[in-house]
């Protein structure tokens, strides 16, 4: 039980323009597996209109892709508890080729919440279903990313009805759509994503106007930010890492 594989199918609506699964496709996979996993565990989300006991935030995620799987290829991905670091419940989730060789990583830091206090919960110590999870993580850690200090360009852009989740905010997965459409076309058929770390720092609702911005850091990475129109409130930062096509 602490650990869920699903096989998926590549399908057309999962991959980009170079038929490869996208960011955003492995994004939806994982937020599947993920909830699914939940209930397993007996950790649940919100369904059908009744409170949870618990329910889960998504503060920080790390993509990182070896291999990327094409068009009708088979996958499947796998997720697992990967212990506590401070506050946050770490998920593992791994993906795999048909063949079973391991072609991708995600690492998850979610802030598991008491759905009646609205505070998050303590995971070192915890008993019961949430004893599964209480563990110290001995993995790499997902760091905190800065806003770009020098802007390449600048967007703006709202959140409308089909970007939005149970909760009413934007879901996880609009904010990496929104991070790749930043980058330049030119530069996305020439390379591939290899990393995309997404920090969530606070929740983009319907109709907010949200500053996007696009620099590089010291090391030549692309960094995203979004931001209010004046700056006050920081939505999210994320780092991009290319590689050269394959």
């Amino acid at each position: 039980m602490s650990r869920l594989k699903e096989n998926y199918q590549v399908d057309f609506d999962v991959v980009d323009f170079t038929g490869k699964l996208s960011i955003n496709g492995l994004c939806s996979y994982m937020q599947t597996v993920a909830a699914k996993h939940a209930t397993k565990l007996g950790i649940n989300f919100y369904k059908n209109g009744e409170k949870p006991t618990y329910y889960w935030i998504l503060s920080r995620v790390k993509y990182e892709i070896d291999t990327y799987p094409r068009w009708e290829d088979l996958v499947s991905l796998e997720t697992y508890p990967g212990g506590y670091e401070k506050l946050f419940a770490v998920r593992l989730f791994d993906l795999t080729d048909d063949k079973g060789e391991l072609i991708g990583r995600i690492t998850g830091d979610y802030l598991l919440m008491d759905a009646e206090k609205g505070r998050p919960v303590r995971i070192k110590g915890a008993t019961g279903p949430l004893s599964v999870l209480d563990f110290p993580y001995e993995g790499r850690k997902i760091d905190k990313i800065e806003v770009p200090e020098v802007v390449l360009r600048e967007q703006i852009r709202k959140a409308y009805y089909s970007e939005l989740d149970l909760n009413g905010h934007m879901n996880n997965a609009h904010y990496i759509r929104w991070t790749v459409d930043m980058l330049p076309l030119e530069v996305l058929k020439e390379n591939e994503i290899v990393s995309l770390q997404i920090n969530y720092n606070a929740s983009i609702t319907y109709g907010v106007e949200t500053k996007l911005i696009i620099g590089k850091n010291e090391a030549g990475n692309y960094l995203v930010a979004g931001n209010s129109l004046d700056n006050s409130v920081n939505y999210f930062t994320s780092e991009i890492i290319l590689r050269k096509n394959k």
